[in-house]
């Protein structure tokens, strides 16, 4: 199993950072490896919304379909691979206030990665989520386009 957990901090309040977690669809904006992202259902974002990815892993293109399996507005996103998916993945955003911004903490876990492949996937996840992060905050402060 690999589990990663990453914190940052940014000088935005927590809804705006909300705001860009739960924009699906605006996910390769600051994560490289996912080349599109949808919500699949009717409803808007919430507990039990299917949500579809296509990631490249490892240098291959790979569907996942997630499901939001954690909400709570300007505080907590989780993001999970439907049952018997292998491998199993969980995405979690926590935000927690700090000062005048915020606290983001993010935990990865992967189930289900081949034993002889877990370091190849620690060695690539740790470049590429502090990479991520960055993206995101530069994101945050990018104007919106008209």
């Amino acid at each position: 199993m690999i589990h990663v957990d990453h914190s940052i901090r940014y000088d935005r309040p927590a809804g705006a950072i909300f705001a860009a977690l739960t924009d699906i669809a605006g996910y390769p904006n600051w994560q490289p490896d996912v080349l599109s992202a949808e919500i699949t259902g009717e409803a808007g974002l919430g507990p039990g919304t299917p949500v579809r990815q296509v990631r490249k892993v490892m240098g291959r293109r790979t569907e996942i379909e997630l499901t939001v399996s954690a909400f709570r507005p300007d505080e907590l996103l989780t993001l999970a691979t439907v049952p018997d998916t292998h491998p199993a993945v969980s995405q979690t955003y926590r935000l927690r206030p700090d000062g005048e911004g915020c606290l983001l903490e993010f935990e990865l876990t992967i189930d289900g990665v081949p034993r002889m492949a877990e370091h190849l996937a620690r060695t690539q996840l740790s470049r590429q989520i502090p990479r991520m992060f960055q993206l995101l905050g530069e994101h945050l402060t990018t104007p919106a386009r008209p």
